[in-house]
């Protein structure tokens, strides 16, 4: 027979199971019926924007792996995605989440003061940044207001950088000893990025996962070629070759069109054409080099494209001369649209395209043997097939969609 005392307790457990009950039992009403009272406020997950929501292409591809991801979060809270411009005429349309006008990269006072109000009015629980080094934005503000953060890792990155013994030592200390300056998780897109978080930059084993890249093979896939060319007003008769990126210096498109003029001078009888699709300040400097080395006549500046489809079909072969790249969105949908990739090995694409199966890796600065890789395909339309085929299905295993918004969804669940 138990004690006095143990009967003591027994009491007190069962009258605070008793009250639980009671607590939760209440909280369901007032949260069902809607009531002003709400005992159990839903928690908000926001994800953040740099540009505003009519920027198209890249910014596509992250809306759309967020607006996944939010969808296998809805039971659990409610979801926006925050731009810091809402222009009316979005490139994308969100299905599963609100898209809200707010610069959660604006760190100063009228910023801070903005995100601040929009955090306790909605709150915010968990808020995923994109390419945002953690002294960039107002960490320390969501910090106070109990906020959670986590980064996509988005950003190319040289991995011949190295740190004096000083600055190497300062890193080990803010980040391994006192854990400053990080995120509450970073999520690499690539294993070349997670490799670059923990080797360069110090950050703690557990704030740093693996969450590779992906691409909806439902929207990419092989299609019509003689259709798509039509569409875009290409000579149905030309080997082309494709390139998608956006116009910065690191993506190289004046080396590529060096070797577009090469492999025209070396295969004269073959009809070669060449498209790039993308914008940004170097693009003009790069119709010059086009106009120097009389390509004009066989290439096609089509600009910022928000559907990129129709060129991925319209092309036979997709190049990429990037000397930095993480990863590589636009070598992933090329792939799962059945086109063999000739890239340069920046360690993003060399861990994507499997050399000889799928595509062609050349060194970082081996243009002669990125020459040879494109007059290689050139050459032999049945490999360009075969690996086009190889590159469709690598991407069916290796870079789904699904598989990637439901990892994104369950590691932002660890801090809800």
């Amino acid at each position: 027979m138990p004690s006095g005392c143990a009967r003591l307790r027994c009491a007190a457990t069962c009258k605070i199971h008793e009250w639980a009950i009671i607590c939760v039992n209440y909280c369901n009403i007032a949260t069902n019926t809607g009531d002003c009272v709400t005992m159990l406020e839903r928690p908000c997950v926001v994800f953040t924007m740099r540009y505003p929501d009519d920027t198209g292409y890249v910014w596509n591809f992250t809306a759309a792996v967020r607006d996944r991801a939010s969808a296998h979060l809805r039971e659990r809270a409610d979801v926006y995605m925050a731009f810091p411009k809402l222009s009316g005429n979005p490139s994308y349309q969100t299905k599963h989440l609100q898209p809200v006008e707010l610069d959660f990269y604006d760190n100063t006072p009228r910023g801070r003061t903005a995100i601040e109000q929009f955090v306790r009015s909605h709150n915010v629980k968990v808020v995923v940044f994109m390419s945002a080094f953690s002294h960039t934005v107002c960490l320390d503000l969501l910090r106070r207001l109990g906020v959670r953060t986590l980064n996509t890792e988005n950003n190319g990155f040289d991995p011949r950088r190295r740190d004096g013994a000083l600055k190497k030592a300062a890193k080990y200390v803010a980040r391994r000893v006192l854990r400053l300056q990080q995120h509450d998780l970073h999520l690499a897109n690539s294993a070349a990025q997670e490799d670059f978080l923990l080797r360069y930059q110090m950050l703690p084993r557990d704030k740093v996962v693996l969450m590779r890249n992906s691409v909806d093979s439902v929207k990419y896939q092989p299609g019509d070629r003689a259709v798509a060319r039509a569409q875009l007003g290409l000579d149905p008769d030309r080997f082309w070759l494709l390139a998608v990126s956006q116009a910065r210096p690191e993506k190289r498109l004046e080396r590529i069109l060096h070797v577009v003029r090469e492999v025209i001078d070396a295969r004269p009888d073959r009809r070669i054409g060449f498209i790039y699709v993308g914008d940004g300040e170097p693009a003009a400097a790069w119709k010059q080099v086009a106009t120097q080395l009389g390509l004009d006549d066989v290439c096609m500046f089509a600009g910022r494209q928000d559907h990129l489809v129709p060129y991925y079909h319209a092309a036979d072969l997709f190049v990429h001369a990037a000397e930095r790249e993480s990863f590589g969105n636009a070598i992933v949908e090329a792939m799962a649209s059945g086109l063999p990739v000739v890239a340069s090995a920046a360690l993003g694409p060399k861990e994507i395209i499997l050399d000889g199966k799928t595509g062609a890796v050349a060194g970082v600065d081996d243009f002669v043997g990125f020459r040879q890789a494109v007059l290689h395909y050139v050459d032999n339309p049945e490999i360009t097939k075969m690996h086009g085929k190889n590159a469709r299905a690598h991407v069916d295993t290796a870079y789904n969609v699904v598989r990637q918004s439901k990892e994104f969804a369950a590691h932002i669940e660890r801090f809800l």
